[in-house]
């Protein structure tokens, strides 16, 4: 989810033509993304979690606009670890060890780690899009890595940035 977007979403004149959101998670911007910028605004969203992913997909069943792709970002291609919050709807999950999280949020626990596939973002080729939202609990700078190409196309960037490692 991004933080903050009721705040600003309306202050700035966005002219967005397409949206990618990394660590979709259920999709819980769809309508905002909807209402702010058009009903025709394309989508891509980016969700490794394959229970998350069953729930991203019917919740963008009904827009023809919106794609839906099971599998993580980063840097390189290959499989990853992901290390799954169980008490947080596995919003707080990443293929990043939990560092302070487990310290500050004690209530969110990792119990459960597997392994996933994970790509780059360059390697899906998507053109029809400005916007790129990442909410990957830290591993932003890895999908940037693998988004060069990509970044080449975009206007605007919206990320969360923790000054403590989480």
């Amino acid at each position: 989810m991004i933080v903050g977007f009721e705040n600003y979403k309306d202050s700035y004149d966005f002219n967005v033509s397409g949206i990618i959101h990394v660590g979709a998670h259920i999709g819980q911007e769809h309508q905002d993304y909807k209402n702010t910028f058009g009903e025709s605004v394309r989508t891509h969203w980016f969700e490794p979690l394959p229970e998350m992913y069953q729930e991203l997909v019917k919740n963008l069943s009904h827009d023809e606009n919106a794609k839906a792709y099971n599998i993580a970002l980063g840097e390189r291609q290959g499989t990853t670890t992901i290390y799954v919050d169980n008490e947080n709807g596995g919003q707080s999950s990443s293929v990043l060890k939990p560092a302070k999280h487990k310290e500050i949020f004690s209530h969110i626990k990792f119990d459960n780690s597997f392994e996933i596939d994970i790509a780059r973002l360059d390697d899906f080729n998507i053109k029809d899009v400005n916007m790129l939202v990442l909410d990957v609990q830290g591993n932003e700078l890895n999908v940037i890595k693998g988004a060069t190409r990509t970044l080449s196309r975009i206007d605007y960037l919206f990320t969360e940035f923790n000054t403590v490692e989480m």
